[in-house]
């Protein structure tokens, strides 16, 4: 009997995996070491003081009145915490690939990774976390076919 194969489900989590690989490492690329170019530019500055400053609320955020700077370091603090889990779900992500030979652990990581990205993305990375979730409904379904013994007997 030929050995179980789950092709389909690596290529599809490969796919996965790759997208959200590069997406986090442009991702964290640019909050780590390239965003600090926008916080030292004064003309994005400036530009960014006259459009709150335009809008009738100002930088007013729940009661709370916070100037350009503020929101700019909220913001790239914000960008550096969403890389960090992006991070933690590649890394996730791999060990599923990886343990796929324990289908149901394997399946429930990647349905975890699913439900997280859909969330955390809010939507955005469609293809990422339908693949996940197809390759972990698949893991659930596509159960190994028990070995059938047969023993011969040989009359010498």
């Amino acid at each position: 009997m030929k050995p179980f194969k789950r092709t389909v489900e690596k290529v599809l989590a490969w796919i996965a995996n790759i997208i959200l690989i590069v997406l986090t490492g442009v991702l964290a690329y640019g909050s780590f070491f390239k965003i600090s170019v926008i916080k030292d530019n004064q003309e994005f500055l400036n530009i960014f003081k006259s459009e709150l400053e335009k809008n009738p609320n100002g930088a007013n955020l729940n009661g709370v009145n916070l100037s350009a700077e503020q929101i700019i370091d909220y913001t790239i603090q914000g960008l550096k915490m969403y890389s960090v889990l992006l991070i933690v779900l590649v890394v996730v992500a791999l060990l599923a690939t990886f343990l796929m030979k324990k289908r149901i652990l394997s399946g429930i990581l990647f349905l975890l990774l699913a439900i997280v990205i859909a969330i955390g993305t809010v939507g955005l990375l469609i293809p990422v976390y339908l693949f996940y979730f197809i390759v972990a409904i698949m893991l659930f379904v596509r159960k190994e076919r028990p070995e059938e013994y047969q023993e011969t007997v040989n009359n010498l």
